[in-house]
């Protein structure tokens, strides 16, 4: 019984990241092409299967000219929650919920990068391949590995720190 409800209660946490990072990323491009005068036609947060796409977790259909920012701009968002969850984790040291932030905090964005950077070097279409295309080989890579780097690092500190702080306090 006990059993039954963890496993529940982990499915709905995955579903919950899943769809936190999704938005996030989505999220991003929309509000980006947006600031940059694009409409915005479409916004998919759930995974699917579309007939040209393939399968997905998410997209955003816009018209209109964007720049290398819109297609970067889930990278940004993901940067800012790190350096935010950094923050908070650091200065306000929550004991409730600190595994939760942790999570979705650091978590979140290590999943969205890795993903994403991965997916762009086999891939074509993909944000990190049109990245690629866009702006010099080598910033891109050298910023993702920068990126993950930092970020899992943030994340085993904090993760370390959590077990070696007394009461979690």
């Amino acid at each position: 019984m006990i059993e039954d409800v963890v496993n529940y209660m982990r499915f709905i946490i995955i579903i919950a990241f899943i769809l936190w990072t999704t938005s996030r990323h989505e999220g991003s491009h929309a509000l980006m092409a947006y600031l940059e005068g694009a409409e915005i036609h479409e916004v998919k947060l759930l995974p699917g299967i579309h007939k040209e796409l393939g399968f997905y977790f998410g997209y955003v259909k816009h018209s209109g000219d964007t720049t290398w920012l819109t297609e970067s701009a889930p990278f940004f968002s993901d940067l800012i929650l790190v350096f935010i969850t950094c923050l908070i984790l650091t200065f306000s040291r929550p004991v409730r919920f600190y595994n939760e932030i942790l999570l979705f905090g650091l978590g979140s964005p290590i999943v969205d990068l890795i993903y994403n950077y991965q997916g762009g070097l086999w891939r074509s279409g993909t944000d990190v391949s049109d990245l690629l295309e866009l702006l010099p080989k080598s910033l891109v890579h050298a910023s993702f590995i920068l990126a993950i780097v930092l970020s899992i690092v943030f994340f085993l500190y904090f993760r370390k720190r959590i077990k070696t702080t007394p009461n979690n306090v």
